[in-house]
């Protein structure tokens, strides 16, 4: 470099001026550091470790209503019945596949029943109660 930076001017200013360049933050910043640095290291896994959480996943429901469920996860795989719509005219339900193709889909006016799969997404509409048998 050529020596005209602002750094290098600034320096060479204060140096003509006859006033000293402030060192304290740096002797301040060299001290600090590794401490810093060694404390990260050596303390570093200890505080990972302590506000990890582990949650055992909820079981499956073996009833369920109106909703949006996934098969294996909210509700339990297998064969499922209801008695149809308690108040309401129709109750329906639609299934998915994981890879998000439509497996079946019904309109219920009475007692039905259905397989739901482990791994399907699970739609009920309406006012029927599901339960696994």
């Amino acid at each position: 470099m050529d020596g005209t930076g602002p750094y290098e001017r600034y320096y060479a200013e204060r140096a003509a001026a006859g006033q000293r360049t402030v060192l304290w933050p740096w002797v301040l910043l060299a001290l600090v550091v590794p401490v810093v640095l060694v404390g990260v290291f050596v303390h570093g896994d200890d505080r990972a470790e302590a506000t990890a959480v582990h949650q055992a996943a909820p079981a499956p429901v073996r009833e369920a209503a109106e909703g949006v469920y996934r098969a294996g996860l909210d509700l339990a795989p297998g064969t499922w019945s209801t008695d149809g719509p308690g108040g309401g005219d129709e109750c329906r339900y639609t299934r998915t596949a994981a890879g998000g193709a439509e497996v079946a889909r019904a309109r219920l006016h009475g007692p039905a029943a259905a397989q739901f799969l482990d791994g399907e997404s699970v739609v009920l509409t309406g006012d029927c109660t599901w339960t696994a048998r």
